[in-house]
C-alpha cells in the first residue's frame, strides 16, 4: 500500500527522490530568525523569548491600566491624549501575543520552502531556467528593498520620537503633563518638572518601544519571505505550465512516449499547485489575525492621532503624531500591497493555462490541465480576519473611512 503526504499529495515512497533543500540566503535567514527568535526545531519559545514577552506584556499592562486611570478623571485634552495611549498599548499586547502564535505556522512554512520548494528537477532548456532563475532573483531583490526601505523607516521613526519628549522637556519653561511629552507608547502621569520621574518613565517606556519595534519588524519580515516566495513559485508553476511541450521535448532521456512524459510533467504541475495552495492557507492562519489587528488599530490610530494634533494644537505633538502614523499606514500598506500581488500571479496561472494551447493536448492531459484551469478561477486571496480582502483598495478604504472619522470627531467637538 502507498502512503501519502496528507500534505503534499506525494508518495512517500518517492520522498527519497526529492531533490535537495532549497538553499536559503543570508538576508531570507534574517527575516526569518528575527521573527520572534526564530527556532524551526520547536514550536516553544526559548527562555530569552519567555522573559521578553514577560517584562514586556506586565509593563504594557499596568501602562494601560495608567492610563486608562488619567482618562477617567483628567481633563478632556489630557483624557483624550491618555486614551489614545491607552489604545497603543492595548494594540501592542494583542499584537505581541499573536506574534506567539505565528511561530508554529511558520515553522511548517520554511519546511514546506526548504524541502519541497523547488520540488521539479526535471532539465529544462537553458533559457527557461535563466528565465525560473530571473524569477526568483527578482522576487528576492524586491523583497529585500521593501523591508531595508521599512527598517529605515522604523529606525529613524523610533530615533526621531525618542527626541520629541527629550526636546519638550528641554527647551519648554511650562509644565507640560501629557500633552507633549508621549512618544510611541509614552505616557507620563505628572509634569516635566519631576525631572527623575519623568527620566525613569522615558526609560522604561522607551525599551517597551524597543522590544515591541522588533517584534513587528519581525513579524513583517517572515511576511514579506513567505509572500515573495509563495508569489515566485506561482510565477515558476505558470512558467512549467506555459511551456511544457519544450520542457519534455528537451528532456528525452527516457524510453517513455511523449505523451506519457507530458501527462507526468502536467500532475507533478497540479501537485505543486495544490502544495501552493495550502502554503496559502498557512500562511492566512498565521497573519490574517494581524493584519486585522493593524487594520483596525491603523484606523483607530488616524482618527484619533489626527484629531489630537487638531485639538491640542502642540508642534510636539503633531511631529510625533505624523512619525507613530506614517510607520503604522506603511506597514498596514506593505501587507495590502503583498495581498494584491498575491492575486495577481494567480491570475497569471490562470493566463498561462489557458495559453498553453491545451486544447491541443491529449485527453488525459486536457484533463489535468482543467483541474489547474479550474482551481485558479477560484480568486487566492490573502483575508483579514477572515472578514476582509488584503489589497490595495481596503488601503485606500482605511484612508476614507479614517479620514470620515476625523471629520466626525471635530464635528461632535464643536457642538
Amino acid at each position: 500500500m502507498v502512503k501519502v503526504d496528507y500534505r503534499t499529495g506525494l508518495n512517500t515512497a518517492a520522498s527519497t527522490n526529492r531533490p535537495p533543500a532549497i538553499n536559503l540566503t543570508p538576508f531570507q535567514l534574517f527575516c526569518i530568525r528575527w521573527s520572534v527568535f526564530f527556532d524551526k526545531t520547536t514550536d516553544r519559545l526559548s527562555p530569552t523569548e519567555t522573559v521578553f514577552r514577560t517584562i514586556q506584556m506586565s509593563t504594557m499592562v499596568i501602562t494601560g491600566l495608567m492610563t486608562m486611570t488619567s482618562v477617567l478623571f483628567a481633563d478632556n485634552k489630557k483624557a483624550l491624549e491618555s486614551f489614545t495611549y491607552f489604545i497603543i498599548c492595548v494594540f501592542l499586547l494583542a499584537i505581541s501575543i499573536f506574534a506567539i502564535r505565528t511561530k508554529r505556522f511558520n515553522r511548517h512554512m520554511l519546511l514546506m520552502i526548504e524541502e519541497e520548494f523547488p520540488s521539479y528537477d526535471r532539465p529544462v532548456p537553458e533559457d527557461l531556467r535563466r528565465k525560473l532563475t530571473g524569477i526568483r532573483t527578482s522576487y528576492g531583490d524586491f523583497t529585500k528593498r521593501v523591508i531595508l526601505s521599512y527598517l529605515a523607516l522604523v529606525v529613524f521613526e523610533v530615533q526621531a520620537t525618542a527626541l520629541v519628549p527629550l526636546t519638550a522637556a528641554w527647551f519648554t519653561p511650562t509644565k507640560l503633563g501629557t500633552q507633549s511629552t508621549q512618544m510611541v507608547v509614552m505616557w507620563f502621569p505628572g509634569d516635566t518638572t519631576q525631572v527623575e520621574i519623568y527620566a525613569f518613565t522615558f526609560a522604561i517606556q522607551y525599551s517597551i518601544v524597543l522590544i515591541v519595534k522588533t517584534i513587528i519588524t519581525g513579524t513583517l519580515c517572515s511576511f514579506s519571505f513567505f509572500v515573495s516566495q509563495m508569489i515566485a513559485e506561482f510565477e515558476i508553476l505558470a512558467a512549467y505550465i506555459e511551456h511544457a511541450v519544450e520542457i519534455v521535448e528537451f528532456n528525452r532521456s527516457t524510453g517513455r512516449t511523449t505523451e506519457r512524459e507530458l501527462l507526468d510533467h502536467i500532475r507533478n504541475c497540479v501537485k505543486l499547485h495544490n502544495r501552493l495552495i495550502h502554503f496559502k492557507d498557512e500562511l492566512n492562519e498565521s497573519y490574517n489575525y494581524i493584519i486585522l489587528l493593524e487594520l483596525m488599530f491603523s484606523t483607530l490610530y488616524f482618527c484619533l492621532s489626527a484629531f489630537n494634533m487638531i485639538f491640542v494644537g502642540s508642534k510636539f505633538t503633531i511631529v510625533k503624531g505624523l512619525l507613530t502614523l506614517s510607520n503604522y499606514l506603511t506597514e498596514l500598506f506593505i501587507f495590502c500591497m503583498y495581498g494584491s500581488m498575491v492575486e495577481d500571479a494567480h491570475i497569471h496561472l490562470l493566463r498561462a493555462s489557458y495559453g498553453s494551447a491545451w486544447y491541443l493536448q491529449p485527453i488525459r492531459c486536457r484533463n489535468s490541465l482543467m483541474m489547474i484551469m479550474s482551481r485558479s478561477q477560484i480568486p487566492l486571496q490573502l483575508t483579514v480576519g477572515k472578514v476582509f480582502l488584503a489589497s490595495l483598495p481596503l488601503f485606500l478604504s482605511v484612508l476614507k473611512v479614517s479620514y470620515s472619522g476625523v471629520n466626525a470627531l471635530r464635528a461632535a467637538n464643536a457642538k
